[in-house]
């Protein structure tokens, strides 16, 4: 225990007196923290709108001619329980059509009702785009369906750039983190070789790599951390001044809180990454100049 508090007063030392190279190695490790935190943050909150707008698409059931709209409603009740069934008629159907087209409604004048046909409407709020695709297929058993559109195929597409966001993201963030981890090595490299005496005298008299090197880990530890916090807090105050601003600009993200786009566990890996690159940056940096003395 006392070793640790020693070690410790030695890198808080260290710090004190090298501001220059202190505050360049927390600005880089702010600088990286906060540009992954951005990323990370946008996935998830577009993944977390992907789930909301999938269970807001109805899932329509088009009925063949002569199928019986009343069954075709009850078997669609039964086969997707817990959601909200409504039968549309083609009268009605048209009417909807008039109201979307607004101005242009006059190029269906002459338009009869038959030439659309009746369907059952399916909405699932609260799904997953996963399970309203499995509910689609559930309904192309309602009697007389002569075709099932979920309305969400863009939705499909989405998820698909997501993904592959996720894949190219996971490796644009690996090599910024090992650039981070270099850079700040070099920095703190500058800081080693200001205590360069200290060290060589410190191995004259029997210290090993171990003890010297351990306030070095130690420095990096704590700008890690300092970098990160800051990083977090960036994050933190952005994301609480934007959420109510996207709310406002899309309906659908009236339900979106800070834990749904910046949850926790983020956090935790942000700061945790952070102390991570500082202590490999000052391995890198310290374990050098140990291996020429």
């Amino acid at each position: 225990m006392h070793r640790l508090v020693l070690v410790l007063r030695r890198a808080v030392d260290a710090l004190r007196r090298g501001p220059f190279v202190t505050a360049v190695a927390v600005g880089t490790i702010f600088v990286a923290v906060l540009l992954t935190g951005v990323f990370a943050t946008a996935l998830t909150g577009a993944e977390r709108l992907l789930s909301t707008w999938a269970g807001e698409v109805p899932a329509s059931v088009y009925l063949a001619p002569g199928a019986d709209l009343e069954t075709a409603r009850q078997a669609a009740e039964r086969l997707a329980p817990g959601t909200k069934v409504e039968a549309v008629t083609p009268a009605e159907a048209l009417r909807r059509l008039r109201a979307s087209l607004g101005d242009q409604a006059k190029v269906l004048d002459g338009v009869g009702e038959a030439v659309l046909p009746a369907a059952v409407e399916v909405r699932s709020s609260g799904m997953s785009l996963a399970q309203v695709q499995e509910l689609a297929t559930r309904l192309r058993e309602v009697p007389g369906a002569a075709e099932v559109d979920v309305g969400a195929a863009w939705l499909v597409r989405l998820e698909t750039l997501l993904r592959r966001g996720r894949l190219v993201g996971a490796a644009l963030l690996g090599l910024l983190a090992f650039a981070t981890a270099v850079l700040v090595a070099n920095t703190l490299r500058l800081a080693v070789y200001a205590r360069r005496d200290e060290i060589e005298i410190m191995k004259l008299v029997g210290a090993t790599d171990s003890y010297i090197g351990a306030p070095f880990l130690v420095e990096g530890l704590l700008q890690g951390l300092a970098g990160a916090a800051l990083g977090v807090a960036a994050l933190l105050g952005s994301v609480q001044a934007l959420l109510p601003w996207l709310r406002r600009a899309l309906p659908i993200a009236g339900r979106l809180s800070r834990p749904d786009v910046l949850p926790t566990p983020l956090l935790l890996a942000l700061l945790a990454g952070g102390a991570a690159i500082g202590i490999v940056a000052s391995a890198l940096s310290v374990g050098r100049f140990l291996r020429r003395v």
